[in-house]
């Protein structure tokens, strides 16, 4: 039988389920304590509050606020005829039973304004000296800053966990859990392209169940085609929408591009030079739809690049490829003359990867699998070492770059 994501249990989490409960302990002994939950959207910072919640209420703490009541007075949308969110959550004489810690919970902290850090200062001198636990949670690469106030107060301890994608096993139980039955080996393979983020999983697979694009075989879930359900789209659209216009932009146009990130060709379609990338960069790995390996950006799981170019209209795709490719042909001019004789052309890593897979007779699209980027991504790439190397062919390349090694060898 089907069943909801809020009725799932938490997975693949014990290790920071732990880690709450020393703080909550020394809550219950020692006096004030700071949590900060931090990591990107989707990896179930708000789902490890709920579960922070529910144990803080077994160790006797009082929960004046819920994750997602405290959510609400935050960034909550007002209604006609209530008040203002901070005004309708300011109770700084709510009565607690004596004796007993308090536990502050505060979700999504990177979206604080100035009402709700005056409803949360409210709230905290109410406590009159008790002792409190708070627990913060914020997106990675944005932090409280507007939390000062809150959190300059001297507490007893500080801790920080970071959310790190879900490993194969939680993944795998948690897609038992949600549909009641164990994913078929095809089925896990496609929850691979979800890199462990718990809501791309919950939505891929309610999005399946809701289209009737899964079957029941020997007790097993098994797709039904490679579909990208209508809710995993709309899941990623909001989510989106929470970025500032200029990440939106990079991630859209480059998730159309190919699964790894091509500096040269961004720089200019974004209408900017490399280094104003270093910044749209940093925000745009700490949304964790990229990753950087200090070599390589690239987007986090097939399944979420995807989702991200289909925001992106078909005819626009269209012409974002074709303005791609101009860009790479007019590279590919600037450096087609040949280098001076004599002289060693530098190649990255990967350059180099693709000069060795030409070695081994692969095929563009061949390369192209084996180096996990588009056939787009390695005609550049090839286009790019002809124009260096002054040669129009892969046997004249390979020539090339083996003399200019032995010259350098020699040199």
């Amino acid at each position: 039988m089907f069943v909801t994501s809020l009725d799932l249990p938490l997975r693949g989490r014990d290790r920071e389920l732990s880690h709450i409960r020393d703080v909550l302990a020394y809550g219950c002994t020692e006096g004030n304590a700071l949590l900060v939950i931090e990591g990107p959207p989707g990896s179930g910072k708000t789902r490890l509050l709920r579960a922070c919640a529910a144990m803080a209420e077994e160790m006797g703490y009082t929960t004046p606020d819920s994750p997602r009541t405290v959510r609400r007075a935050a960034f909550g949308p007002r209604r006609r005829g209530l008040p203002e969110p901070a005004a309708r959550h300011h109770r700084p004489h709510l009565r607690l039973p004596t004796g007993r810690p308090a536990l502050l919970l505060l979700d999504e902290a990177e979206r604080l304004g100035d009402e709700a850090v005056d409803a949360l200062l409210a709230r905290r001198a109410g406590l009159h000296g008790r002792p409190a636990v708070h627990v913060v949670a914020h997106r990675t690469g944005r932090g409280p800053d507007a939390l000062g106030a809150i959190l300059a107060t001297p507490t007893g301890r500080r801790d920080h966990i970071g959310l790190g994608p879900l490993d194969a096993s939680a993944c795998a139980e948690l897609a038992t859990d949600l549909l009641g039955m164990p994913p078929s080996p095809e089925l896990i393979r496609l929850l691979d392209r979800a890199q462990g983020l718990p809501r791309l999983i919950v939505a891929f697979l309610t999005g399946l169940r809701e289209e009737q694009a899964l079957r029941v075989v020997d007790g097993e879930a098994h797709p039904v085609g490679r579909p990208l359900p209508q809710r995993l789209r709309s899941q990623v659209a909001t989510t989106l929408a929470t970025f500032s216009p200029d990440c939106r932009r990079l991630l859209r146009t480059a998730a159309v591009l190919g699964p790894e990130l091509e500096y040269e060709v961004l720089a200019p379609m974004l209408r900017t030079s490399p280094s104003g990338l270093v910044g749209l960069l940093d925000e745009a790995v700490g949304t964790g739809a990229l990753h950087s390996d200090g070599n390589r950006t690239v987007f986090r799981g097939e399944l979420l690049r995807r989702a991200i170019a289909d925001t992106v209209p078909a005819t626009l795709k269209r012409a974002l490829l074709r303005e791609a490719e101009q860009v790479q042909r007019a590279q590919a001019r600037e450096t087609d003359a040949a280098p001076p004789a004599g002289a060693t052309v530098p190649l990255n890593d990967r350059q180099s990867a693709v000069v060795r897979l030409v070695a081994e007779g692969l095929t563009n699209q061949q390369i192209a699998r084996r180096l996990d980027v588009s056939p787009h991504t390695v005609n550049y790439h090839l286009r790019k070492l002809f124009g260096s190397y002054g040669v129009r062919s892969r046997i004249d390349l390979l020539r090339a770059v083996e003399s200019r090694r032995e010259r350098a060898d020699c040199a």
